[in-house]
């Protein structure tokens, strides 16, 4: 398999361990930043050597309507805006344009990570997000946001659980972002600061580009807090039955 120059903080969830042993199978699910600026060479991968047969942009429209996704060969595109979702229930998630240093960063970012779990239009919106990946049948799949790392992140999270991939590897896979977007990460730090922006708001971009222990751990509390675990908000909020979850376990883990 070729090495992708894009899109930024791409990996393949293939070879992890879930249910009984069984492994994730390779090529079928996949996660991402934003598909913008994809070389011909990259598109080309996609389609052919992954087969990539579904997207699903987890942004919003002031996002995907500056930077649209770059048109793959043979794909279906599908936009779920989860923050709109939340919006949409009343909830007011502020935005990082208004935090004024590091420790609101971070509170945003929390609360952030509560209400993707605890918000009933976030519910809808990854149970939509999960129906598309049972309507799957074959081809890969792949869900991106801007960054790749906390709307894609959480669904990561809910699809490896469903798996019965471990928490350890399934945090291990989260962290691994901050190693995967450090240089972009980088490069727009760089481009800021010769902006003008002083370190505090450079620092306070920082976060909003980087993933922390935390803010999973955060999810994972807000589930456990109303839903006993991770696993029964899964099963509660987004009514995944117990069909559902052997299709998708038959379907996407293999012997290996």
């Amino acid at each position: 398999m070729k090495n992708l120059t894009k899109p930024v903080n791409f990996r393949d969830l293939g070879g992890l361990k879930g249910k009984d042993g069984r492994r994730i199978r390779p090529f079928s699910i996949l996660r991402s930043g934003e598909l913008v600026k994809l070389s011909v060479k990259d598109r080309e991968i996609l389609a052919k050597e992954y087969q990539l047969k579904t997207i699903v942009d987890l942004r919003g429209e002031k996002e995907y309507s500056v930077n649209p996704d770059d048109d793959i060969l043979g794909t279906v595109y599908h936009n779920i805006d989860i923050l709109k979702k939340i919006h949409e229930t009343g909830a007011d998630l502020g935005s990082l344009e208004s935090v004024r240093d590091v420790h609101g960063a971070n509170f945003h970012m929390n609360s952030l990570y509560e209400q993707m779990v605890s918000n009933e239009g976030a519910q809808r919106g990854f149970r939509e997000f999960l129906e598309l990946l049972l309507k799957q049948r074959e081809g890969a799949f792949l869900f991106h946001c801007f960054a790749g790392k906390d709307r894609t992140g959480l669904a990561a999270a809910i699809i490896l659980t469903i798996l019965d991939v471990s928490k350890d590897d399934i945090f291990t896979d989260y962290l691994k972002t901050n190693e995967l977007r450090r240089e972009e990460n980088l490069r727009l730090l760089g481009k800021l600061k010769n902006q003008g922006l002083s370190d505090e708001q450079c620092s306070i971009v920082e976060i909003a580009l980087t993933v922390n222990e935390e803010y999973l751990k955060t999810a994972y509390q807000a589930a456990e807090k109303q839903y006993g675990s991770f696993s029964g908000y899964i099963t509660r909020a987004l009514k995944v039955t117990k069909e559902e979850e052997e299709e998708l376990q038959r379907r996407y883990l293999i012997e290996r």
